[in-house]
């Protein structure tokens, strides 16, 4: 398979190379978006959006962004510009429910594991060693730190982001564009555009954060 990482301007894109070394894909171009920011060294084929090329953008694309709201911003850039396929790439590492399911755009990263009945949307990005249990909703936009882990039946909302090490009990739910801090343990819901931290987790700010 070839494929397109659009949106490199972040350490995470070095992540997203080795897995695609890892399936044997072959990385056309590494598409730098915007001006500013540093594309890691390891990036093959680096090309500014500008110089893309008919036959690039008939090949699917991924955004590999950890900030939600970026990931989702890139991705609609990427689409304007003329990209029509959305590419979902699952690390070979990573151990995945046959229930499972994994929205288009999506990303999980080397030794993660989705359990059985995992929905996960649109463009979530699920990283390093994170564990996601059984029956847990990952909506749209969703990024999952590194060993980070839900208990089962718990919900994630559209652009919310677990930190790393970041724990959910069973059942618990995250409201939209939530931030979980890094190792908080978080046993009551978290409402929507909050952020929580420590352990058990308690709210530091009630707004979006920027």
């Amino acid at each position: 398979m070839r494929l397109i990482l659009y949106g490199v301007s972040s350490p995470y894109a070095a992540d997203a190379v080795e897995t695609a070394g890892r399936l044997g894909w072959e990385l056309a171009a590494c598409i730098r978006n915007v001006a500013g920011g540093a594309p890691p060294e390891e990036l093959p084929s680096l090309l500014d959006a500008e110089h893309l090329t008919p036959e690039l953008l008939g090949l699917p694309f991924l955004v590999p962004l950890m900030k939600p709201a970026a990931r989702r911003a890139a991705g609609a850039d990427a689409i304007a510009r003329g990209f029509s396929e959305a590419a979902t790439m699952l690390d070979p590492t990573a151990i995945v429910a046959r229930s499972a399911h994994i929205g288009a755009g999506s990303y999980v990263n080397a030794g993660a594991t989705l359990a059985a009945g995992v929905a996960a949307g649109v463009s979530c990005a699920i990283n390093r060693s994170a564990s996601i249990g059984h029956h847990t909703v990952l909506d749209d936009y969703v990024s999952i730190g590194p060993g980070a882990l839900t208990g089962g039946g718990c919900r994630v909302g559209e652009e919310a982001f677990l930190g790393v090490g970041a724990i959910l009990a069973p059942e618990v739910t995250v409201g939209a564009r939530a931030v979980v801090g890094a190792g908080a343990v978080v046993i009551d819901d978290v409402p929507a555009e909050s952020t929580v931290v420590g352990n058990p987790a308690r709210s530091i700010r009630a707004e979006r954060p920027a």
